[in-house]
């Protein structure tokens, strides 16, 4: 009933409670959380990488100069279109304070690997 699901390794369909995705180092982030019971030895989230593909298109039909466009896997599509049947539509409005945190905290770490990312750029030259 899931293809794209089945052939990313997610069996438990019924135990699904949220997914994410987020754009982090060159890639899509899917991560997939699960409802588990108290003491569990299964996980309780899958991360899922998916490479964008980049493609160059006219950005100015007069002046003929041509710019790289990124463009999300069309798996990671179809797993979002997939999750979001299954768990129906997240409602932004209503973000706890938590996840506000915890998304802000997941923001620095992003906004400190791409400085320092930069930085080794700029110390090699």
């Amino acid at each position: 009933m899931y293809p794209t699901l089945d052939s990313m390794g997610i069996t438990s369909i019924e135990n699904i409670e949220k997914f994410t995705l987020r754009y982090e180092g060159g890639h899509d982030v899917l991560k997939v959380y699960y409802h588990r019971e108290k003491g569990s030895l299964l996980p309780k989230s899958k991360k899922f990488k998916f490479g964008r593909s980049t493609k160059t298109v006219l950005a100015d039909g007069g002046q003929q100069t041509y710019r790289q466009v990124q463009e999300p896997s069309l798996i990671v599509l179809r797993a979002m279109e997939e999750l979001s049947q299954i768990v129906g539509k997240q409602e932004e409005g209503k973000a706890s304070k938590e996840d506000l945190i915890k998304e802000l905290e997941h923001l620095e770490k992003v906004f400190n690997s791409k400085i320092a990312e930069i930085k080794e750029k700029i110390d090699s030259m």
